[in-house]
């Protein structure tokens, strides 16, 4: 009686090993770093609220927004990264596709509106309630604007604080538009909610010549998490 015991207590001790020979990382705990998605969109739904046959343009314009992400990008820096289902190298229509995120730092208005090239942006940009001197705004340029407020038409103009480049991968579908902290008034422990674009959602990817009518068939991404800015250090 007592050998027949043996047998399920070197199964035990076998169990035993194996177990501590595969035993769960230390780090496998830890939250991942990385871009945290504050919002996500189907695929294939360009200019649905046109005509659902249009959907194939949108991943020729480069604007069948998929995805958002932001990350922080140093001690002093954040990207906000816009996902697409695809973006050819020119950045689909150089200059007709056009990029809009709204958002908010600590309850003040930002935008954030670019496209690969904008030279009639950069001759003058309406938005911003005032048209420099005609400029080369460089390439893949996102005006950055703050500052907003209402005018005497109770019309909400945003000041431009300063324009970024963005950098259009096409290999993974991704523009990202990397912004000073500073330009937004973004501190460690600030918080950036979703904005309301005047398109719909929070991000809103369409074709624009110089202004951008809301009859045109586009894609836009609502926005739903909060991001917590932090300091950046590791």
């Amino acid at each position: 009686m007592k050998r027949k015991a043996i047998v399920p207590v070197l199964l035990s001790g076998l169990l035993a090993a194996a177990l501590v020979g595969t035993s769960t990382p230390a780090s496998a705990g830890k939250k991942a770093s990385g871009p945290q998605v504050v919002g996500e969109d189907a695929k294939g739904d360009w200019g649905e609220s046109v005509d659902t046959a249009l959907s194939p343009i949108g991943d020729a314009l480069g604007q069948d927004l998929t995805s958002a992400s932001m990350a922080m990008n140093g001690k002093d820096k954040i990207d906000f990264i816009i996902g697409l289902n695809s973006l050819p190298p020119t950045g689909g229509a150089p200059e007709v596709s056009r990029y809009s995120w709204y958002l908010n730092v600590d309850g003040n208005e930002v935008q954030l509106d670019g496209k690969f090239t904008n030279f009639s942006r950069g001759v003058c940009d309406p938005t911003s309630g005032q048209c420099p001197p005609p400029r080369n705004p460089g390439m893949q340029p996102f005006f950055v604007r703050a500052n907003c407020a209402a005018n005497e038409a109770n019309v909400t103009i945003c000041e431009e604080v300063g324009i970024v480049q963005g950098v259009f991968d096409a290999a993974k579908a991704t523009i990202t538009v990397t912004v000073p902290m500073q330009l937004i008034n973004a501190k460690p422990g600030s918080k950036i909610t979703p904005g309301t674009n005047i398109f719909g959602g929070s991000i809103s990817a369409a074709p624009s010549a110089f202004f951008t009518s809301s009859a045109m068939p586009m894609d836009t991404l609502t926005v739903t998490k909060t991001f917590v800015v932090s300091s950046g250090k590791k």
